[in-house]
């Protein structure tokens, strides 16, 4: 015959049907066997079916109990911690306003080095966020073919790339994706992984492959439109990026492509329009300097010192943009103003500035294009051809779309 055992929820002991109180501890015990009816009915008798149930709401009300005495514990410990943070946070303060009184210089620096610290940590856990949700993504768009081996080699990719191992996690990603050719997250992240180490006609390659099964990925469309308009193809890259155009967030970084093609294309009125519409997302020093050689070319030169002027102003070390006020105003017989603004953008001394192959006298002086539209004709690259601030600007917008 089964016996059927009713618990302590204190000290979780097997006591016998009809017991009130458990034989070890003594504690009354929660659970009432017998209705008050019936507990002296020597010719009722629960089924055994009635006892397993009651057994097993004996173990509930124990499991209850110390669920209960748990959160409890928990409860206290939350609110002395609380109460310790508190007080630690009066300590700071006071410490940071007696410091103030005496140093404030001391203090304004201690805030400092406090921020950076707190904004060090945030990164940082914002990258290993970033990195868990990446991995994560990758293997679940995985078949189960060789899991294991295919899980090893991302996660060593991944690390090498972290470590700056560049040539090791590229060859180590590729072995993932021959296991995984479909897996269109790896896929990606390999050549967003190859767009920023500027290898992009490799990064070309696995988009292509990416674009195949995932036509509607908007990372896919940004980086091979933009990279398909590096290499001159008009066409290819107005398609690919249409869809994204309309897209706050990546709404800057087309409208600056699609400038670039216009001006490529000398159709300055569509160029001057893309501009500005970037303009509109974000006003920055190279789109303005932009905007001023684009006014330039059809011969508006006070609307070119304007939007010239704005740019060395938002940046005072643009040697490009000094130096194009310095063509505009020898074009209008302002020697002096010339001579001036050439001297500020031979001061700036930029790297990778298109200005100083001129100003060290290598190049002869052509007033008939502006510096960013003058490699269009030599480059095999539209956008990564020209300037150094330029081609860091492309990069930068690219990237700060699809992050």
């Amino acid at each position: 015959m089964n016996t059927i055992s009713y618990y302590c929820q204190k000290c979780r002991a097997a006591n016998e049907p009809g017991t009130s109180n458990c034989r070890e501890c003594g504690t009354r015990l929660m659970i009432v066997v017998f209705p008050a009816s019936v507990r002296h009915d020597e010719g009722v008798v629960p089924s055994y079916y009635e006892d397993h149930l009651l057994e097993r709401v004996s173990l509930l009300e124990l499991r209850l109990a110390q669920m209960s005495e748990q959160l409890k514990l928990a409860y206290e410990f939350i609110n002395r911690e609380a109460k310790s943070f508190q007080k630690d946070h009066t300590l700071l303060q006071s410490f940071f306003e007696t410091i103030d009184k005496i140093n404030p210089d001391l203090s304004s620096l201690l805030s400092e080095n406090c921020l950076e610290l707190w904004d060090e940590k945030k990164e940082k856990l914002a990258i290993k966020d970033k990195k868990d949700k990446l991995l994560k993504e990758i293997l679940a768009n995985h078949d189960s073919k060789q899991t294991e081996l295919f899980t090893h080699l991302v996660k060593e990719g991944i690390k090498l790339l972290q470590q700056n191992e560049e040539k090791q996690a590229f060859l180590t990603l590729e072995r993932a994706s021959l296991l995984s050719p479909q897996n269109v997250p790896l896929l990606v992240y390999i050549a967003e992984s190859l767009f920023r180490s500027d290898r992009l006609e490799a990064a070309a390659k696995h988009l292509e492959e990416a674009f195949q099964f995932a036509p509607q990925n908007k990372k896919v469309l940004l980086l091979l439109g933009a990279i398909s308009a590096d290499e001159k193809n008009s066409e290819k890259a107005r398609k690919l990026l249409s869809i994204l155009a309309n897209l706050p967030k990546s709404a800057l970084c087309v409208n600056f492509i699609w400038g670039m093609l216009a001006a490529f294309e000398e159709n300055w009125t569509e160029s001057i329009a893309a501009f500005k519409e970037a303009v509109k997302t974000e006003e920055t020093p190279e789109l303005e300097y932009l905007l001023g050689c684009v006014y330039f070319q059809i011969q508006q030169f006070e609307a070119a010192l304007q939007h010239l002027q704005k740019a060395s102003t938002l940046n005072e070390k643009y040697g490009d943009a000094w130096f194009m006020q310095s063509v505009i105003y020898k074009l209008q017989s302002d020697q002096d103003r010339a001579a001036k603004t050439q001297e500020i953008a031979f001061a700036s001394k930029e790297a990778g500035a298109q200005c100083l192959e001129y100003l060290k006298g290598r190049k002869a002086l052509d007033f008939k294009t502006a510096l960013p539209f003058s490699h269009f004709k030599k480059s095999k690259k539209l956008l990564t051809g020209g300037s150094l601030r330029l081609t860091n600007f492309f990069r930068r917008t690219v990237l700060k779309s699809i992050e």
